[in-house]
């Protein structure tokens, strides 16, 4: 299968209207370009093992001067565990809307099955109505399309496993080795996202792209909702720790 892009590190989110009324778009903008400034430091090969090859990459986060890592370990089944790894200690720096990576595939691969929590969108404060077992629907369907204004959509929480395919089957399979969370919409997050002030837009001005826009998270912010005029998530599920951590499998299927 061809993939659009290589997993890479992301930190933002579109910001959802309750985003803006606590102000995170202006209080936790620092996180909408950090991965696009990263440096490549070291790269580490190590030797073949009895459980695979594996690749060490150490960057740096160059805007914030924040250490990343990612451990690739090439197994002897074909299959890539990813394992990212940042360390924010001693920088005073505002809380992650996310912590994950993304990747695209092409529109092809529209047949989404999971092991997670579903059928429609939760969030780790918005998800006791959706309780865990196995989802299957495409991706054109995970995009809600019912607010009033484009914003963050279609996240499951919860998942042990998801699989993208296309018509004949072939596409890949995502593994947690913890519960990881994930977003797999037509729609990039760019053309989610109005910047700093509210633009007047709708869904229908933002016709579905033709690609799937893959978010493979550890988690993201709660969305909060107290009130949506300034409150806060509450703390539990806001991202205020200084070091994150996670890994995932991906497998191809053929």
């Amino acid at each position: 299968m061809q993939l659009g892009r290589f997993p890479e590190p992301y930190f933002w989110r579109s910001p959802t209207d309750n985003d803006f009324g606590n102000g995170m778009p202006w209080n936790l903008g620092i996180w909408r370009n950090a991965h696009q400034s990263r440096k490549v430091k070291s790269v580490k090969a190590g030797e073949q093992t009895a459980d695979g090859l594996s690749l060490k990459v150490e960057y740096e986060l160059a805007g914030i001067a924040v250490p990343y890592t990612i451990d690739y370990l090439i197994q002897n089944d074909g299959s890539v565990k990813v394992t990212a790894s940042m360390d924010m200690t001693g920088r005073d720096l505002p809380e992650l809307p996310r912590f994950g990576m993304r990747m695209q595939l092409p529109a092809q691969y529209d047949s989404l099955r999971y092991y997670g929590r579903g059928p429609w969108e939760n969030y780790i404060d918005r998800k006791e109505a959706s309780f865990l077992g196995v989802y299957a629907d495409n991706v054109s369907n995970q995009f809600y399309p019912g607010y009033i204004r484009p914003q963050e959509s279609g996240n499951k929480t919860d998942v042990r496993w998801f699989t993208l395919t296309g018509s004949r089957g072939n596409g890949l399979r995502v593994e947690g080795v913890q519960p990881i969370s994930f977003t797999a919409i037509n729609h990039s997050v760019e053309s989610l996202d109005p910047g700093l002030s509210k633009k007047q837009q709708h869904p229908t001005d933002l016709p579905p792209d033709r690609n799937v826009y893959l978010s493979i998270d550890l988690k993201q912010r709660g969305v909060g909702g107290d009130d949506s005029w300034g409150a806060l998530p509450h703390d539990q599920y806001r991202l205020l720790d200084k070091k994150y951590s996670y890994s995932y499998i991906i497998r191809l299927l053929d």
